[in-house]
């Protein structure tokens, strides 16, 4: 992929392609003239053309088998790309929103200094190359830094994992470290994350385990590497690192999170209640985990409704999970995850009572039970209204919002609503925009 990569820059650098008479071996001379008439002039950043010159030059030197065995075609690789790369560097440091325009560079030169020490069979050949490594790394830590800032995590990944490498190139040849000892933890958490936001999970977790099985004191390693753990199948094995992270980071809400996310996934409401209610603990202002402890007593109810619709625990379940709901609502009254979820708490028993209506016999008994159900089932679709009314202003494209609308005024014989909000409905599922909030108009 490097390789691939080391092409396409050296294709769509310049316009201008090399003579392809071009003697490769002379090509090797004149690129390192090229160079050195770039630096020497006084302004190399008017100087383009000769720099220009320099890159066509080794492109072509490089490529041949001629000079492949060579320390000089490496060595004036890398110092030819380390140049191109302070262009870079040099207008970033003008203009901090500047994009860099061959961000690439520095991996080229890099990689070009490491050719140049494998074939080194000199002190001084050794030396220089692992000079040119050297300044190779703090170009490539400056656009690392710069491509995080922009979001290009992928970009960083490459730029801030090629300095680790260079680091352990440089380490093994003599040279002084170019990541301290006392920062490689932290940089390495630095490129697991790029790693993670660029959907790179493997790399990820491979970092993640490193820093995991070297005793970091960074919680966030933990969530990190139990998400990947969790995520790849790995259950057993990521809720011991779990268990790990919560006995030496007891306050870390991050690894309680990401064990909460888990068991929202595998359904396990006894334990859920358990985690959440520590959250509360940890963090009693914040809506979204009151939210959360209502939508697992929701489910629960659910749960419980189904089997027994006069049982008194799902009673409690459906008043626990109001509760919780409501409590969401008096810290943020826009959360909007509380304020949908009480609209589906109504609905939703509304909806079983309906179905178990539908299924009484046809006998005078049980047709006047039937009349109770839907007055009750009403009266519940009439107190969810609000609440996804509330939600439709909030967020008009929301399509759990316009089903819901639709079918409440539907059972309300209100045809002409239920028919706005199910036009609304299918625009939305199309992927259009609705035309704003139908209760802000």
């Amino acid at each position: 992929m490097k390789n691939l990569l080391t092409g396409l820059l050296a294709i769509f650098l310049f316009s201008n392609i090399v003579n392809a008479q071009e003697d490769p071996e002379k090509a090797l001379g004149k690129a390192s003239k090229a160079l050195a008439a770039y630096a020497q002039n006084l302004d190399p950043t008017n100087n383009d053309a000769k720099l220009k010159e320099a890159v066509q030059l080794i492109d072509v030197a490089s490529a041949a088998d001629v000079n492949k065995g060579k320390v000089k075609t490496w060595q004036t690789r890398g110092e030819i790309y380390n140049a191109l790369s302070d262009k870079d560097l040099t207008n970033m440091f003008k203009n901090p929103d500047f994009v860099p325009e061959y961000p690439n560079a520095p991996v080229v030169a890099a990689e070009a200094f490491m050719k140049a020490i494998e074939l080194a069979t000199k002190k001084y050949e050794t030396k220089d190359a692992v000079k040119g490594l050297t300044e190779a790394s703090g170009k490539l830590n400056n656009i690392g830094n710069s491509q995080i800032k922009r979001n290009d995590y992928a970009g960083a990944f490459n730029s801030l994992l090629m300095v680790m490498n260079i680091d352990e190139t440089v380490r093994k040849n003599g040279g002084s470290p170019v990541i301290a000892d006392a920062d490689m933890a932290n940089h390495k958490y630095v490129v697991a994350f790029c790693a993670s936001a660029a959907g790179n999970k493997d790399a990820a977790g491979k970092l993640f385990k490193e820093l995991y099985e070297a005793g970091t004191e960074e919680s966030a390693v933990y969530s990190q590497y139990f998400d990947y753990l969790y995520q790849s199948g790995n259950h057993d094995e990521a809720w011991k690192v779990f268990d790990k992270g919560q006995s030496k980071f007891p306050a870390s809400t991050e690894i309680l999170f990401s064990g909460i996310n888990a068991k929202i996934m595998e359904k396990d409401y006894d334990a859920l209640k358990k985690m959440l209610t520590k959250a509360v603990e940890a963090e009693p202002n914040n809506p979204s985990i009151y939210s959360a402890l209502g939508n697992v007593y929701m489910s629960l109810f659910n749960d419980e409704y189904a089997k027994d619709s006069n049982s008194e625990i799902a009673k409690g379940y459906f008043d626990e999970s109001l509760k919780y709901f409501n409590k969401a609502i008096s810290i943020d009254a826009n959360q909007f995850d509380a304020i949908y979820s009480i609209g589906s708490l109504y609905f939703n028993k509304a909806v079983e009572m309906i179905k178990i209506a539908n299924a009484l016999p046809m006998d005078k008994e049980s047709q006047k039970k039937y009349k109770l159900f839907l007055e009750e089932s009403n009266g519940l679709m009439a107190a969810a209204l609000p609440y996804f009314q509330k939600t439709e202003g909030m967020q008009p494209n929301d399509i759990n919002t316009l089903i819901a609308l639709s079918e409440i005024y539907a059972r309300m014989s209100e045809l002409d609503k239920s028919k706005e909000f199910k036009t609304r409905l299918e625009k939305a599922r199309a992927g259009q925009d609705v035309g704003g909030s139908y209760f802000k108009n």
